[in-house]
């Protein structure tokens, strides 16, 4: 008898005895032990995630248990992760606690379960989950002590009912307006995007209040999926390797370098390459260039669409070689199970090895490890009976107050004094619309289906202004002369008018549009209320810039929203009343034309330079803007040297910002970095730094930026940073200072 096979009899004597033998010593002595006594097709169980609509009775996310499947999932095909599902939090626990007894009870390894979800916004999938403002709105808060009390508390209430995976953040840069996830993003900058991604994992992963129970979160979409050329989602992206390493790969490397333990693959294709089968992508650059270590898992039945979308394969079992062999660890199979036999014919043909499925094996045991799951894999009541609801719902509130931006007023916010408010438009009394998408479904919940003691706009408003002052008018939109006239007539009873505007709640494909323009019919309401003569408030709710430019030169405020979470409606009452002073501020830019849209990045001299006189407007409302109830003052920008001459050389600049208004404002202080030339073009500026700080009424802040070295380098194709010599300028609230760099 071999050494080898000798030691293999003992392992599996010990295990026989007491599988725990096996997870005794250090971790990587663990897992060796372990996968050393494995099955193949108990190897290729861990890499396999299934959806437990294949396990429920109904066959849906409603967590009722279907025994006979779950067994045959485990025992037949020793599956080893699950996903998705909705509801409250007993069934949660209840499930959860009973698929995990099976699994560490009822099979040989007696292996715990992973199980993951996308708590995108808050724990949404938990009826009495906390929903927080999306991404894209909390991006606008430019603070990222509000994406860490996202985390902070999406894990309190997640990790009680053992949901030890999430499926977020998302870091993909948000530059395409058109891709029906931006909301899903933080922007269109890639520094706010590595912080605010940052901030949130770290808060996550790292929260105290569950222990001794572990989260993982995970980096997603690698890499280039949310500058989709046409604007679809899934469809081909084209983005040259210097901007990619630019604008794209920050933020992942940001998570990355942080130890972010789990990281979710584009479903697309990048420069003709399907990500999920790009060795380039998945090897080269994800783990031998950026030094990701943890588990790469695809998006939902990915490898199907090698061939039925990409068509870089012929059959799945091809499809199912290349992404293997690209480098995924695990595949989000929903609910089939042909990727296990796929896997076991090609390693009988010898075109994949068992060195290759162990090394994912490893990583999926070591992450299963590291988040404590063998030691308890089970929900802890005890976490459960210390989740605050209420104070939960608090934070989400003072989220979406730091969130909402105020993009126009003429001196009609707040609203002081007894007015007759009119309110009409597709937001008006919608639940739906102030939780948006991912609540409790993927497109979000029905409105029966929302909270009961949560408020709609409506309800919000008529508790904070007075019932009888708040009429409520069932326009939606208008579409004929008949609707019109009666809501004119309706409209011109009141003082004012206010009108919750934007797009339905949609996921993914299915908020594909081919017009950011918005849809007529609220065109059209927004064109009656302008007619009644009467002021104009437009609260926008939605997920991306939808445009109506002709009709926001006319109105006298407007707010953008976004889809604000369950404590929504009290936020934007409160922004209108003046109880909250407005402080967000634009992290993308909102077009002035569906057909040109550009991030604020890029050159306008670029546009000019063949027709100098041209005066086309470029942005309705530029990346950074936020207006505010008072009004702040920049002064006196200092640097303490206008050179930097050394790789380890730093500049101080620093600015004094005054509230010069007649109330307490928070201040975003934005910092933006020139580079004036460089051998390859260099964009118009880059933020660099942000900071957010309350200041009084008549005083004053000193806000200081650290210039470094590294923050005047960028990369070229092949992601190698240059440091050119040359001017440079650091800009802040409008005031510019020029320093140099010389080697």
């Amino acid at each position: 008898m071999t050494k080898n096979k000798c030691l293999n009899l003992c392992l599996f004597v010990l295990l026989v005895i007491s599988p725990k033998c096996l997870y005794a010593g250090a971790p990587s002595t663990r897992i060796d032990s372990l996968v050393s006594v494995m099955t193949l097709d108990e190897k290729l169980g861990q890499m396999t995630q299934m959806c437990f609509s294949t396990i429920t009775l109904d066959g849906s996310k409603s967590l009722d248990l279907n025994v006979e499947n779950f067994r045959d999932a485990i025992q037949r095909y020793h599956v080893g992760s699950f996903l998705s599902g909705s509801d409250n939090y007993e069934k949660w626990f209840a499930f959860i606690t009973a698929i995990q007894k099976l699994a560490v009870e009822e099979t040989r390894l007696k292996i715990p379960l992973i199980i993951g979800i996308d708590h995108v916004h808050g724990a949404n999938y938990i009826n009495e989950g906390t929903i927080f403002p999306h991404n894209l709105m909390l991006a606008c808060s430019f603070n990222s002590a509000m994406a860490q009390n996202v985390a902070r508390v999406t894990a309190i209430e997640t990790a009680p009912v053992g949901l030890s995976w999430n499926f977020a953040p998302v870091l993909d840069v948000g530059k395409n307006p058109y891709w029906p996830r931006l909301y899903e993003t933080f922007g269109e900058d890639p520094y706010l995007c590595a912080t605010m991604g940052k901030a949130y994992i770290q808060a996550y992963e790292n929260c105290p209040e569950i222990a001794p129970a572990k989260l993982s979160a995970c980096a997603k979409h690698f890499i280039g999926y949310s500058d989709p050329k046409y604007g679809y989602d899934r469809s081909p992206s084209e983005i040259p390797m210097q901007a990619l390493w630019e604008y794209f790969v920050p933020p992942f490397k940001t998570a990355f370098d942080g130890g972010v333990k789990t990281v979710m693959i584009n479903s697309g294709e990048l420069n003709g390459e399907a990500v999920h089968g790009s060795k380039f992508l998945l090897d080269t650059l994800l783990r031998q260039r950026l030094g990701f270590k943890g588990v790469a898992v695809t998006d939902i039945k990915d490898i199907e669409r090698l061939v039925m979308m990409h068509h870089t394969n012929e059959t799945q079992k091809e499809g199912t070689f290349r992404a293997i062999d690209a480098g995924i660890d695990m595949y989000m199979a929903c609910n089939a199970y042909d990727f296990i036999r796929y896997v076991k014919e090609l390693m009988a043909e010898r075109r994949l090895s068992e060195q290759r499925i162990d090394a994912s094996v490893k990583r999926i045991l070591q992450l299963k490890f590291d988040l404590g799951l063998f030691d308890n894999p089970y929900p802890s009541r005890e976490l459960l009976s210390k989740v605050n609801k209420e104070k939960n719902q608090d934070i989400s509130q003072l989220v979406a107050e730091e969130s909402i931006v105020l993009l126009k007023n003429e001196n009609l916010l707040p609203l002081l004094g007894t007015k007759k408010i009119a309110l009409a438009g597709i937001g008006a009394n919608s639940k739906k619309m102030m939780n948006g998408p991912w609540s409790y479904d993927w497109m979000g919940a029905s409105e029966e289906l929302q909270p009961a003691t949560m408020k709609t706009l409506y309800t919000a408003m008529a508790n904070e202004f007075g019932a009888k002052h708040v009429n409520l008018l069932s326009a939606e939109g208008i579409n004929t002369d008949k609707e019109r006239r009666k809501f004119i007539c309706q409209a011109k009873k009141s003082d004012l008018i206010v009108l919750a505007v934007g797009e339905k709640p949609y996921s993914e494909f299915m908020g594909n549009i081919n017009d950011l323009t918005l849809d007529q019919d609220q065109l059209n309401l927004m064109d009656a209320a302008i007619e009644t003569g009467k002021p104009v408030v437009i609260v926008l709710m939605e997920g991306r810039p939808r445009l109506f430019t002709q009709q926001a030169s006319k109105v006298s405020a407007i707010l953008f929203a976004g889809y604000p979470g369950t404590r929504g409606a009290e936020a934007i009452t409160n922004i209108l009343s003046g109880k909250v002073n407005p402080s967000g501020k634009l992290a993308f830019t909102y077009p002035f034309s569906a057909g040109h849209v550009i991030p604020y990045y890029y050159k306008p001299s670029e546009f000019n330079i063949y027709w100098r006189e041209d005066k086309t407007q470029k942005n309705l409302f530029p990346f950074g803007h936020g207006l505010s109830y008072t009004q702040f003052e920049y002064t006196d920008l200092q640097l303490s040297d206008t050179l930097i001459n050394n790789s380890s050389q730093t500049i101080t600049a620093t600015v004094k910002v005054k509230n010069i208004g007649s109330v307490d404002g928070q201040e975003a202080v934005l910092w933006y970095i020139s580079d004036e030339i460089g051998t390859i073009t260099r964009p118009n500026k880059l933020l660099k730094h942000a900071e957010k700080a309350l200041i009084p009424v008549g005083e004053q802040k000193t806000f200081t930026f650290t210039i470094r070295p590294q923050d005047l380098a960028y990369p070229d194709k092949n992601g190698v940073q240059i440091l050119e010599n040359g001017k440079f300028k650091v800009s802040v609230g409008g005031l510019v200072k020029e320093f140099n760099f010389k080697k």
